[in-house]
């Protein structure tokens, strides 16, 4: 097949695959966040860590995972513009239903870290997916149809606690593992079933160099390595207060028990909803004014919303805050994903996302580590409004780098 009558096929087949890659996402979210963020309780409940211990076990095994995945990325990236994305969604998902699996079974905390090692190396569903989409969309749907596939990861975001507050309260915290093994099981059949792989370059293509020398060639793309950059500073930001929101909801309400896990369920979720309603609105803002531009406003005012996290005095507050604040977040991944496609050529978009996949990753490290760390010393409150200090200096650079260059160049 030639590379012209791929795109071709490809850029038919956006309409059936779209809606398949879409719940295949929404369901791996929903798994992740139906477990994940309860780490820090499931490590109190069921692994019995002490008290005192929590922040500091909490950090290490959300960033241990992401350090993995950070690691290995850039190889499943490159390897999947050989053999296709549909392949590398098959091994992740099926592999990431297997840890989800030997999470619910674990009995200490080594025995958890373990699996989250394996957890990171194995990671990469949902770049995959978001690879074969970016792949088949028209590039008149692609702000659109990335935005769209983002309230994918904002839909689960938003069952995903809700579901796993309730699954834990019901029938303890290792049932929510088992039921997130099952939902990622589901998503990745769906995807070989049914998904047509467009990402799947030509034979002669993916024979000319190797994979070190298509990664070296891939960096030389400096739009790339800014993209690169603001995926791992976002990410960053994201990781760094979701180690603590538990635990913190719980100090808020003066109680530890099964309300807090609830609430935080809740909390959690808001970031979801906001994606719903927000991605798609500030995809199409970012296809009209630009991608860059459309960042740099969401960025910024999130970052200036979270600085009135000091102020709070009660959960609700809180929430309140963080539904605001998710508001114009929800904006920033799109965007940046939409700026990828249009800084890459599509034959290299699988080593992009990888990389892309491996910057946001070792956020995912420094986020939960720095988190874990800062959380240890100051209030939450005070970690809030660090990150929001921090999103603020990073769409201020972006602004004075890019959207004020471009103008005056």
């Amino acid at each position: 097949m030639t590379l012209l009558a791929l795109q071709k096929n490809s850029t038919g087949s956006w309409k059936s695959n779209l809606p398949v890659l879409w719940l295949a996402v929404f369901l791996c979210c929903a798994s992740y966040t139906m477990c994940i963020p309860f780490l820090p309780v499931y490590l109190l409940r069921e692994l019995q860590v002490a008290q005192a211990d929590v922040n500091f076990w909490a950090g290490i095994t959300f960033a241990i995972t992401f350090m993995g995945s950070a690691v290995m990325a850039p190889y499943w990236g490159a390897l999947a513009d050989r053999v296709g994305q549909r392949k590398m969604a098959m091994r992740a998902g099926y592999g990431l239903a297997l840890t989800y699996f030997l999470t619910g079974v674990c009995q200490d905390v080594y025995q958890l870290l373990l699996v989250r090692v394996l957890c990171g190396v194995i990671a990469g569903f949902v770049p995959a997916c978001l690879s074969m989409a970016s792949s088949s969309l028209p590039e008149e749907k692609m702000g659109w149809g990335m935005g769209l596939m983002q309230t994918s990861i904002a839909s689960g975001t938003i069952m995903g606690p809700l579901m796993g507050g309730y699954l834990s309260s019901w029938f303890g915290m290792r049932a929510s593992f088992y039921v997130g093994s099952a939902a990622l099981f589901i998503a990745t059949t769906l995807v070989i079933l049914i998904v047509h792989d467009a990402s799947v370059i030509t034979k002669g293509a993916r024979e000319i160099s190797s994979l070190l020398a298509d990664l070296k060639k891939a960096l030389e793309n400096k739009e790339l390595l800014f993209v690169m950059a603001m995926f791992f500073m976002v990410q960053t930001c994201i990781m760094l207060i979701q180690p603590l929101i538990t635990l913190y909801v719980g100090q808020l309400m003066d109680d530890m028990g099964d309300a807090a896990i609830k609430m935080s369920g809740i909390i959690f979720s808001l970031s979801g909803f906001t994606g719903i309603i927000a991605a798609p609105f500030w995809g199409k803002r970012g296809q009209r004014f630009g991608y860059v531009r459309t960042f740099c406003v969401v960025t910024f005012t999130a970052g200036f919303i979270n600085l009135f996290q000091v102020f709070i005095a009660d959960v609700w507050q809180f929430a309140a805050i963080q539904f605001v604040y998710g508001l114009f977040l929800a904006g920033a991944v799109p965007n940046i994903n939409a700026n990828l496609t249009r800084v890459t050529t599509k034959e290299m978009r699988g080593k992009a996302f990888g990389l892309v996949t491996s910057a946001q990753q070792f956020g995912g490290v420094v986020g939960p580590l720095a988190g874990g760390f800062l959380g240890t010393y100051m209030s939450t409150r005070y970690v809030l409004v660090i990150t929001g200090c921090i999103l603020m200096c990073v769409a201020l650079y972006s602004y004075l780098t890019r959207v004020r260059n471009a103008a005056e160049a």
